[in-house]
């Protein structure tokens, strides 16, 4: 089902072909990538009614716990660049002080050389608790080692403490009996019953796989599975980024062209909508691109939501990962966890978002309950 194929297209040749698509008069748009879903087949509805359906808890287990006072926090986003970095590491900031703790931010660059200075800023800083967002451990394995000797609690914030031997103190639980095993893998699942059904059945999809974290791969893995399980369709190519590519822009003319170079894909599905916010689903939408491709990203940022909402080109949908209340977990994570409790499952949800379904009025995706009161009550606020 996978297929990689060599990319050389050489960057004359792409700035041409962009500009010739650019001429496009885009009078074949296709029915299923804007939205008209009037004559599915059954499994296609099926599936998209999956996606928007969702994955998540109502949090009805979450017992109390008190918080230590007085903790000094930090939480390292992932590239304050990236919304989808920068958003979840301020909603931790907010719930660490709204817990009694005193909330520092480090960027982390997008970059593994960033990560680790912002992690070893956190020790200097005299962190009690520190909270990693969207890395996972051996992305800083020696500054996170460093952290570990020194004492610091440090709990995942998406990612995963894949070092050997583990250096964290504790990973943020999803659900106990989830149909997938991360939330990651949720996102790369809903992706493909949303292309699925968008499609009629027959996805031809070009997938972005993020190749800086572990927790690329896993969406990838889980989009291709799910396309498997569903019985028909073909990821037409695979295209590996990196952070590096993402902080310089090359990533968008990486993408565009393999695009251009597969003029039978009619999707494309991002690891995170911060790619499509950041230039890329304007740089489809140049390429003339827009009309023939169903994009989802994930996540399900601010700004990516503001572009569905006003109808930009380039962008479809997305799957919203409830991420203010997964940082709020994150923080539930670290109360239990420095006071020798187990952690909960604090069980966000993650379901499709596109403009006509799940979509908030304003901001970020939200979740699909009053999440907030639930924590609150548990640290007796």
């Amino acid at each position: 089902m996978r297929s990689q194929k060599k990319f050389a297209i050489a960057t004359a040749v792409v700035a041409v072909a962009v500009a010739l698509a650019g001429c496009t008069t885009g009078d074949t748009t296709d029915p299923a990538a804007s939205g008209d879903t009037t004559e599915l087949s059954a499994e296609a509805q099926t599936a998209l009614d999956t996606a928007y359906e969702g994955i998540g808890s109502d949090l009805a287990d979450l017992t109390p716990v008190t918080p230590e006072a007085g903790l000094n926090f930090y939480v390292m986003s992932c590239g304050e660049s990236n919304p989808t970095c920068s958003a979840p590491a301020a909603a931790m900031a907010e719930a660490a002080e709204t817990a009694g703790w005193n909330a520092t931010i480090v960027d982390g660059k997008l970059s593994p050389e960033g990560f680790a200075t912002a992690i070893r800023q956190a020790v200097a800083g005299g962190a009690d608790v520190l909270v990693p967002v969207g890395i996972s451990c051996s992305a800083a394995q020696a500054a996170f080692q460093e952290a570990h000797d020194a004492g610091v609690t440090i709990v995942g914030g998406g990612g995963v403490d894949d070092c050997d031997p583990k250096l964290w103190d504790a990973e943020r639980l999803w659900l106990e009996d989830a149909p997938v095993p991360s939330p990651f893998m949720a996102i790369g699942k809903l992706q493909a019953d949303y292309v699925f059904g968008k499609t009629d059945g027959d996805p031809k999809t070009v997938v972005v796989n993020m190749t800086s974290n572990p927790w690329g791969g896993l969406v990838t893995t889980a989009f291709e599975d799910e396309i498997t399980a569903l019985g028909s369709g073909e990821v037409v190519e695979v295209v590996d980024v990196s952070d590096v590519e993402s902080a310089d822009g090359s990533m968008n003319q990486k993408i565009v062209s393999v695009l251009l170079a597969n003029p039978d894909a009619n999707s494309l599905v991002m690891p995170t909508d911060g790619y499509l916010v950041n230039g890329l689903a304007a740089a489809i939408d140049q390429a003339g691109l827009a009309d023939k491709l169903t994009v989802v990203g994930g996540f399900g940022s601010e700004g990516a939501l503001d572009m569905i909402r006003n109808g930009q080109p380039g962008i479809t949908a997305t799957v919203g990962q409830a991420q203010i209340w997964e940082s709020w977990g994150s923080i539930d994570t670290a109360i239990r966890a420095r006071a020798g409790e187990d952690v909960a499952f604090i069980g966000q949800s993650v379901q499709v978002v596109d403009k006509d379904h799940n979509l908030p009025d304003s901001g970020p995706y939200d979740g699909s309950i009053d999440w907030k009161s639930k924590f609150l009550a548990a640290w007796g606020k």
